[in-house]
């Protein structure tokens, strides 16, 4: 229970800081969606560019079964090795957005 709680910490914290650098350079809101009790964290992005609207998710992390789950990575910042950088071990970590079949080519955790 305690590497959960740590893992939430370390998730938040980072999701954070990148949404306050986000901020001085878009024209749109960006926040942070977290569903604590289901560990789930999204960053989504709502406003308009010109005429368009621009509206959705950046991110999904979630925790599942003691790892973290990276379910979507519309970034450049690669969040993975992002948390590795933070101290989340690798084998802790699922690329949940490729088929299970690649996952154990990753260098990251299959499930």
């Amino acid at each position: 229970m305690e590497k959960i709680i740590e893992y939430q910490k370390v998730i938040k914290t980072i999701l954070e800081e990148y949404i306050a650098s986000m901020r001085s350079n878009l024209e749109e809101e960006v926040y942070l969606v977290e569903d604590a009790l289901k560990m789930n964290y999204l960053i989504y992005h709502n406003g308009w560019k010109e005429s368009s609207r621009s509206y959705g998710c950046i991110l999904h992390v979630r925790i599942k079964n003691e790892k973290v789950y990276v379910e979507y990575d519309g970034t450049d910042e690669a969040f993975a090795d992002v948390f590795v950088d933070a101290g989340i071990p690798k084998e802790d970590i699922v690329l949940a957005f490729h088929a299970p079949a690649k996952r154990p080519y990753t260098g990251f955790a299959v499930a």
